[in-house]
């Protein structure tokens, strides 16, 4: 199993859990208040019956005055005529009822419940009920105390919370974990390109001293043999030694230029100047392939990067232009520029990048032509980081692709 598919099942399980226990905490939260409340009214019903049990003993209702319950706030019966025949609270026995909520429980045998608040700012459960005894119904307003049930509430509001602040840190750890492990993969790219770079650096200095030399003799006595040769098929071998040995020149090139380390920029360029004379260099095939050059918004700025080292990149990205359009057409070069900054867009109309291609457009060595070294924008990405710029490299929505350069601009420059 890839780690890309192992990373994928492990945030698809993580997604799918916490989910599961966004829902259980939120279900356990609404659920806490009719719980509480059918425990309230179980309560109020359990009492109920012993208070009936007793008024039933004993009509006076003198017994109530010793039925206590540390959940009951106070309970009073309620005649017909609309007093009190017992409270709690002796001063309100044989007063009459304020309030009218009474009625409806004498007229027939319903429940009904509700929290209040006393005039001390608490809040109870009222329950009123109906007692049956034996010279008619009366009812029973039972007022109870809530700590109990709201606890219920508050539990749950607190397990609730408690879910989502583990969520939360737990999504935070993971976060900071895949960046940590992010980063250090990074670090370990970056030190895996270095020791790659420093590896060409040894390739380059043996091509340097051990095929430039012999290269040029060949190329040399080639042209030479050439020069002699009046014969059409003898020339045409010769043409093609010497053609084959530019083509491993500019090879050696491009892996010296991408072996060597770049120091600070120490030369600066004029932007547009630059972008005309790569150009020019390609003028002739660009025409042969019918193939043209638009510029749009000629910034006139200076950049921080030295004439050849610009032109080489520069020539790089034409070159590929042209290779990617062999129908002809336009080579688009859109200019624009912040006070830190100018940028370059080189957009062509051919085919653009496929996946693969543009997830390794700038490793070396990887190329989709078959003549291809695979050095060209992994050489240009090399040059610009070394002087401090960015290259990218995308599909342009209408086709094709776009490379955007990013250089500093000059000191200088206002």
């Amino acid at each position: 199993m890839s780690r890309l598919k192992f990373t994928h099942i492990m945030l698809a399980s993580s997604l799918l859990l916490t989910a599961l226990l966004l829902w259980f905490a939120f279900a356990n939260c609404r659920s806490a208040i009719p719980v509480a409340h059918c425990y309230l009214r179980g309560l109020a019903l359990s009492l109920g019956q012993a208070i009936e049990s007793l008024a039933i003993r004993d009509t006076s209702l003198h017994l109530l005055s010793d039925f206590k319950s540390n959940d009951i706030a106070y309970f009073a019966v309620i005649g017909r005529d609309g007093r009190f025949l017992f409270h709690s609270n002796d001063d309100l026995i044989h007063e009459p009822v304020e309030d009218q909520r009474y009625k409806p429980v004498l007229a027939s045998p319903v429940i009904t419940d509700e929290r209040i608040e006393l005039g001390t700012g608490e809040v109870v459960f009222e329950a009123q009920q109906q007692l049956h005894l034996a010279n008619g119904p009366l009812v029973l307003r039972l007022a109870l105390h809530t700590w109990q049930a709201d606890q219920i509430i508050r539990r749950a509001r607190v397990g609730g919370g408690m879910i989502l602040l583990l969520l939360v840190s737990s999504w935070g750890l993971g976060m900071w974990s895949m960046y940590l492990q992010r980063r250090d993969l990074l670090r370990r790219e970056e030190l895996a390109r270095q020791e790659q770079l420093a590896q060409l650096g040894k390739l380059g200095a043996v091509l340097a001293h051990e095929v430039r030399t012999p290269l040029a003799g060949i190329k040399g006595f080639a042209q030479l043999l050439g020069e002699r040769l009046v014969e059409p098929r003898q020339q045409t071998y010769v043409d093609k030694i010497v053609g084959e040995s530019e083509r491993l020149e500019r090879l050696v090139e491009d892996l010296l230029t991408y072996a060597r380390q770049e120091t600070e920029p120490k030369g600066i360029s004029l932007l547009t100047e630059s972008i005309l004379g790569a150009w020019e260099g390609l003028a002739a095939s660009a025409e042969q392939s019918n193939i043209r050059l638009q510029l749009d918004g000629d910034s006139g700025v200076s950049v921080l990067c030295p004439q050849d080292r610009l032109c080489q990149i520069l020539l790089n990205l034409f070159t590929n232009a042209l290779q990617a359009m062999p129908d002809g057409g336009t080579v688009q070069v859109v200019l624009s520029s912040t006070p830190e900054q100018a940028m370059v867009q080189v957009i062509d109309h051919g085919r653009g990048f496929t996946a693969e291609s543009l997830k390794r457009a700038f490793d070396p060595f990887f190329t989709t032509r078959p003549s291809g070294s695979g050095l060209g924008l992994a050489v240009c990405r090399k040059i610009v980081e070394g002087y401090g710029g960015t290259i990218t490299a995308a599909n342009n929505s209408n086709g094709g692709a776009v490379i955007t350069l990013c250089l500093p601009l000059a000191k200088d420059e206002s």
